[in-house]
């Protein structure tokens, strides 16, 4: 099946409860207590997998190969990684209102939404193409006021 949507909502859903801080987040958990740098030089030297995770606070980057015609919200990267084409980022916006605005500014760069789901009040997913790329977006508030964003973007196949 072309279609991933079920698949990328069942990781928004789990994603969305995460950050929203109804369960511990799981990048912090997994980065506690670790040097980044050696663990991303793990994780790419056994997989290939560019991986870039953000422990200290001070950023990560997107991959130098994120696709261009997907904007993203401003923001901190806190974890970003590329695959065989595929490609996920978490970036914390300054506000919940400005993490949403990732919707809109899909639907300004031509993308049609094509999917939605609403996790609770202030979590939800939406999936968005554009014939090359199917975008899944999950938007949550973090308790501090902030936002949380997480891109997952899956080329098309026909």
């Amino acid at each position: 099946m072309r279609r991933t949507v079920p698949a990328i909502a069942a990781l928004g859903v789990g994603l969305a409860l995460t950050v929203s801080g109804c369960f511990a987040n799981p990048l912090e958990q997994l980065t506690e207590n670790l040097v980044e740098g050696g663990i991303e030089q793990i994780v790419e030297d056994q997989t290939g997998v560019n991986i870039d995770v953000d422990s200290t606070g001070t950023g990560a980057s997107l991959p130098d190969n994120w696709p261009a015609d997907v904007p993203t919200v401003d923001g901190n990267v806190q974890f970003s990684v590329a695959t065989e084409g595929i490609f996920s980022a978490t970036i914390e916006a300054t506000s919940f209102a400005d993490a949403e605005g990732a919707y809109t500014a899909m639907l300004d760069a031509g993308y049609t939404q094509v999917a939605e789901f609403q996790v609770v009040d202030d979590a939800s997913s939406r999936t968005f193409e554009n014939g090359t790329w199917n975008v899944n977006i999950l938007v949550a508030a973090n308790a501090d006021g902030t936002g949380q964003v997480q891109y997952t973007i899956i080329p098309l196949t026909e």
